[in-house]
């Protein structure tokens, strides 16, 4: 079971941490009164106050009280080419000169940015656009429903796929989901709110890299299950890679039993490469949601697909009159702020930036420089924690010699990761959201130099935490 942390041993950090950040601990004070939590999002929560930011330049972040931070958030990945790019900041003041707000009317510019995306995924022969990947897998699993017919899903115990109900399970390990059965997950709902109907219902829970429990259950449940929607590489549960051509596997088997699979590439889609989880792993999906870098640090999702499941969103005049006059015979996907100019122009010169030659090459260097340089101090200082990385996204998991699935990122010492988060905020690199198997990021404004200082610090850091040993 995950090691609960004690405030007390994290206490030094957390007082030089209040020492630094006064003016963010006022500004709470002012801002609970308004806002709930004090804050946009329940992962921004931070015990004792948040941080709250002013603004980004490259690979540094900047919060109210002056502090400068290298930046391992990443916008929670949604920045790769670091804050505040000039290229894209020029592209936004030239759309916005010209007229950025929303117009109600389609653009030419989201056929520019459909044959982008279409170059990186091409499995996306049509595409469609939104303002989030919550709104992205909604939407596609709608689709999905409406081409299948099939109202059942499934989907990956620990995998995250937005604030939406349908996916909204087996994203918290209770004492009860430890007693359960692995190879059989049981779907329970993560938060209040969410109907009984459909936890109980309308979703199959599949573990992740554990093939032979996949199969069984997607081929016991395949006259329910018409949908299978899993992320190329496990974000939920901190970096977990796909092993032994599971997603291979996993691809034939859905082709065999005529459900749609879909890629959530929102977090690992242009990071880990040029075309996501699909291009490194060599797999394609039928249906694939993308936002994060998508949208160059802007609000941008794409979603798409093959052109005969896609086409489920187009109004047809097929079906009894009843269901035409009804609408039933389509999918609906709509949205005011579908195709925003301003985020398509960050969105179009973001993904044509990565495009170029050693973009890519430039991110593997300095992740392999910072991630092997933690195995490394790792070993040397016997600490005993599992490093996973996928390029520039990685996770540190204390106390565990390997972690290839959700659960086994149950034996982690939280209290180390702790003393690494608050540890970093006191010497100047923000690694995530205090959360124990949070992860991080790079972008590409970080050079060498910057990674050998994160690594002097995370050596100091790593001193601390062998000394509570």
């Amino acid at each position: 079971m995950m090691r609960r942390c004690n405030v007390m041993q994290v206490e030094k950090y957390i007082e030089e941490f209040n020492k630094k950040t006064r003016k963010s601990k006022e500004a709470y004070d002012r801002i609970k009164k308004h806002v709930a939590g004090g804050v946009e999002s329940n992962v921004r929560m931070i015990d004792p106050h948040p941080v709250y930011l002013t603004h980004g330049e490259g690979q540094f972040i900047f919060d109210i009280d002056g502090n400068k931070y290298y930046d391992l958030l990443c916008g929670m990945g949604s920045i790769i080419h670091g804050h505040n790019p000039p290229e894209i900041r020029q592209a936004v003041i030239d759309r916005v000169t010209k007229g950025g707000d929303v117009l109600g009317a389609p653009t030419e510019m989201i056929e520019t940015y459909a044959k982008n995306v279409k170059k990186a995924f091409p499995s996306m022969e049509l595409v469609r656009f939104c303002s989030s990947g919550t709104e992205a897998t909604m939407n596609l699993i709608r689709i999905a429903r409406s081409y299948t017919g099939k109202e059942k899903i499934a989907k990956v115990e620990g995998s995250y796929h937005g604030g939406h109900d349908y996916v909204l399970h087996a994203l918290h390990l209770t004492e009860k989901y430890l007693d359960s059965d692995p190879n059989n997950p049981p779907c329970l709902p993560y938060g209040s709110g969410i109907p009984k109907y459909i936890t109980e219902n309308l979703i199959k829970i599949i573990p992740f890299n554990n093939y032979e429990a996949t199969a069984e259950i997607l081929e016991k449940n395949a006259d329910e299950v018409g949908t299978v929607i899993m992320e190329p590489v496990m974000g939920g549960g901190g970096v977990i890679p796909p092993k032994d051509d599971y997603l291979k596997k996993v691809r034939k088997l859905t082709e065999k039993l005529g459900m749609v699979l879909i890629f959530d590439e929102v977090l690992v889609g242009f990071r880990i490469a040029f075309g996501g989880g699909q291009e490194r792993y060599d797999v394609k999906a039928d249906l694939t949601a993308l936002s994060k870098i998508a949208g160059g640090g802007f609000q941008v999702a794409c979603l798409g697909g093959k052109k005969e499941i896609m086409e489920a969103i187009l109004p047809r005049t097929q079906g009894t009159a009843a269901e035409v006059e009804a609408g039933m015979t389509s999918a609906v996907q709509v949205g005011t702020y579908n195709g925003h100019p301003t985020s398509l122009a960050a969105g179009i010169k973001s993904i044509e930036i990565l495009s170029r030659p050693g973009t890519y090459e430039h991110l593997e260097n300095i992740s392999d420089q910072l991630f092997n340089g933690i195995r490394g101090q790792l070993a040397d200082k016997k600490i005993v924690g599992a490093v996973n990385n996928v390029g520039p996204l990685g996770c540190i998991y204390f106390d565990i010699e390997k972690a290839d699935n959700w659960r086994a990122t149950l034996a982690l010492n939280e209290e180390k990761w702790m003393k690494l988060f608050y540890g970093g905020l006191t010497k100047g690199v923000y690694f995530g959201i205090p959360h124990p198997d949070e992860r991080f990021f790079l972008s590409t404004p970080f050079t060498e130099e910057d990674i050998e200082n994160v690594l002097k610090i995370t050596d100091e850091l790593f001193d601390d935490i062998k000394k509570g040993d």
